[in-house]
């Protein structure tokens, strides 16, 4: 029996009904739709050959539309891990936490992402201070569920918040802050999004910070306000969620600062020393003794180093399994090959205190020093990883599988892979090998191989799409990196990430939770899943060439939040009488931005960041600028006849306007008032004749107040292409219609 299809499920008949119901639209002229018509009959040929296509298209094989994937530069998603935000409690002591280490949620394994120093620190009190009020935030900052400002609602220059400890930090001592920010439209969820790298080398802050801590000042031989050393502001000057991490140049000395007055303490501070925050932060989590975590389980990894010729170079090495698992050195890299050294040419010392690995590479009496720049890759591996590391041997067959049941990697690029040939003097040389997705670019000599998690079987190549592994009697297929992990059950919620895997994490007293959900974590695409996102691919807007690239690409803008925006072409600024006079080959884009006043002005920054943006993705002989709108203040006068029960109130017929007038879109879902839109006497007119008890409007005039806004002989309100109005204080007079 054959297979069931997916057939589409348009038939001829529906094709051609279909296609009739449009001749109208696109053809008003055509109007004999009978069958004699040589018209009609082209239209059901093309039918039929439409049905005929799309029944052959539903038999491509899986094969081929991998292919056509392939084509358009679309591969299927391998599967990711999640990662969360995990922190760390009851310190007694200075504790060095190394880059992966393991953590337990249940039967999910976590590694640390980055290597942290625990402090014996903790936060005593939080305040925020405007030029109005002091306030006392520290238990608002207890609860994860609860925001503060901590510039107050206006974040004005000057503004500070103030920030203290239960002890002194010590001179060169680093300390990290981990501030979660929310955004104006996110609510007090459980996720930890901190921005990626790349969005803040072009994130362009819109306000301007300084930290300072409260210290000895040698030189003026008295305690004053001195500058941190910032060693880390991941949060862009409170743009955006993420750490920062500071040293504290002098000794401090404890203040009294109000309205935390019972006692002295130990304070660092942050004042805003340039305004201009379209949204005033909002901070949801201040926590100390955090670092992110990823759902991973590291069995085996590498580090490079290049020596420097000297005699007895040691290296240093600042990761879990190097402190608690095995290692090997390999030198050389290159066409020729990895040299691995025996276990007495290179030495491994433990720092004490958990500071790190160093592995010195041990003077040989007969060879010389090596030479400066040569390689020298360390792998570090979980103890008993040679077990797995040698996984199999070659044949010097073509299209080799070699099996590794024992390992359960569920990435295609987990996996680290080196070959051994065997020189003439019987030393063995290790090449890399490259994990790629299929054969179909490897040349007779590229050294490539294809992982397939779900059979656990790594494919190589046949002499002419990838190449052979040599052929040797013992393991030379063996492997230096190797991760299990990932997948969509690493999206563990709050609060299960608390066990230590090593029992020195488990002996050092020190708690671990996750205080917030971890996300991000999927398993691999399937070809289904692949193929709607390629479709989805395809229609999002990734150049500007039309007005409308513009506007999406803007709305897009890392690191920035776009209310509104409004490409304009042929437009730069101080252009007086467009559009008879355009400015060709240039393209103005007007952007407003959330914000909590009445007219959103982007600051300085906010420009910068979509500009970057934009300039990336615009046609090299466009010349782009980026502006904020033109507000315009409208204040209508108005004499209107109501019906008698109606005649007090005039509030609701001003807040019918100020909803009409309003430059930002309300909760309706309706858009605010369009860019550049005469203001018409009959708009408002109109919306004054629909409220509830008006009779009519007996007289009607308008005011404006803003640059390059015009009124006509008519009494209209003319805008620049970027201007947008809003309400002033309107005067309404009611008449009762029993008056007249």
């Amino acid at each position: 029996m054959l297979p069931r299809l997916p057939l589409d499920d348009r038939t001829y008949a529906e094709i051609v009904q279909q296609s009739r119901k449009i001749i109208p639209k696109r053809m008003p002229e055509w109007t004999d739709e009978n069958a004699h018509d040589p018209g009609m009959t082209m239209l059901e040929m093309l039918a039929w050959l439409t049905e005929m296509q799309r029944y052959y298209i539903s038999r491509v094989p899986d094969r081929n539309k991998r292919k056509f994937l392939d084509l358009l530069g679309v591969a299927p998603r391998d599967t990711e891990s999640a990662r969360t935000l995990v922190q760390f409690s009851g310190v007694t002591e200075a504790i060095h936490i190394p880059r992966g280490t393991k953590l337990m949620a249940e039967d999910q394994m976590f590694e640390t992402e980055r290597s942290i120093r625990l402090h014996p620190l903790a936060l005593d009190r939080i305040i925020c201070r405007t030029e109005r009020e002091a306030n006392d935030v520290t238990a608002w900052s207890d609860h994860l569920h609860v925001a503060f400002q901590p510039f107050g609602t206006d974040a004005k220059r000057g503004a500070r918040l103030y920030i203290s400890f239960d002890r002194e930090l010590e001179p060169g001592e680093l300390a990290t802050l981990t501030f979660k920010l929310l955004k104006h439209d996110e609510s007090l969820r459980d996720v930890y999004d901190a921005a990626e790298e790349g969005e803040l080398a072009s994130l362009i802050p819109s306000a301007r910070l300084s930290w300072k801590a409260y210290c000895w000042d040698e030189q003026a031989a008295k305690a004053s306000w001195m500058p941190l050393q910032v060693v880390r502001d991941e949060t862009a000057h409170f743009s955006t969620s993420g750490s920062f991490a500071f040293r504290i140049g002098a000794p401090m000395r404890s203040v009294v600062v109000h309205p935390a007055a019972d006692k002295p303490r130990y304070w660092i501070s942050c004042t805003i020393e340039e305004g201009g925050y379209e949204l005033p932060p909002r901070i949801s989590g201040l926590m100390l003794h955090t670092v992110m975590a990823s759902q991973r389980d590291t069995l085996c990894e590498y580090m490079e180093y290049e020596t420097t010729g000297e005699p007895g170079q040691s290296f240093v090495l600042d990761t879990y399994l190097a402190m608690h698992g095995e290692m090997r050195v390999q030198i050389g890299g290159g066409e020729q090959g990895w040299t691995e050294l025996p276990l007495g040419q290179f030495e491994v010392e433990r720092r004490p205190g958990g500071d790190g690995v160093s592995v010195k590479l041990a003077s040989v009496p007969d060879d010389p020093p090596l030479a400066p720049g040569t390689r020298v890759r360390l792998i570090a591996s979980v103890p008993g990883f040679y077990r797995y590391s040698a996984i199999g041997s070659g044949n010097g067959l073509p299209n080799q599988a070699v099996e590794a049941y024992d390992l359960a990697c569920r990435k295609k690029t987990a996996l680290g892979l080196q070959v051994a040939r065997r020189e003439r003097d019987g030393t063995l040389r290790w090449e890399d090998w490259s994990a790629v997705e299929d054969f179909d670019r490897s040349g007779p000599y590229d050294r490539h191989y294809v992982y397939m998690p779900e059979k656990r079987v790594i494919l190589f190549g046949n002499g002419e799409k990838g190449a052979i592994p040599e052929a040797s009697p013992d393991a030379n297929i063996g492997l230096i990196a190797c991760e299990l992990g990932g997948g969509a059950r690493g999206n563990v919620k709050p609060g299960l990430i608390r066990e230590w895997a090593s029992k020195a994490g488990r002996t050092a007293s020190v708690a671990v939770s996750n205080p917030f959900y971890a996300h991000g974590g999927s398993e691999a695409e399937t070809l289904q899943e692949t193929l709607l996102r390629a479709q989805m691919e395809l229609k999002q807007t990734f150049r500007a060439v039309t007005e409308e690239d513009y506007e999406i690409l803007a709305k897009e803008t890392p690191g920035v939040e776009v209310a509104r925006v409004k490409a304009i072409p042929l437009y730069k600024p101080g252009l007086s009488d467009y559009p008879r006079e355009k400015a060709h080959g240039q393209i103005s884009v007007v952007v407003v931005p959330y914000g909590h006043t009445e007219t959103p002005s982007p600051s300085p920054g906010f420009l910068r960041t979509v500009q970057h943006h934009l300039d990336s993705r615009r046609l090299i002989a466009t010349e782009l600028h980026v502006i904020p709108p033109l507000y315009v203040r409208i204040t209508v006068h108005a004499a209107i006849v109501v019906e008698p029960q109606y005649a007090d109130d005039s509030r609701k017929l001003a807040e019918l306007l100020k909803e009409l007038l309003r430059p930002l879109g309300g909760r309706d879902g309706r858009e605010g008032w369009e860019f550049g839109r005469t203001v018409y006497k009959g708009d408002i007119y109109n919306a004054l004749t629909k409220a509830s008890g008006v009779v009519f409007v007996q007289d009607l005039w308008l005011d404006a107040d803003g640059a390059q806004a015009k009124k006509t002989a008519g009494g209209d309100i003319q805008l620049p292409p970027h201007g947008l109005v809003y309400s002033g204080e309107h005067e309404i007079e009611l008449i009762s219609r029993t008056r007249l």
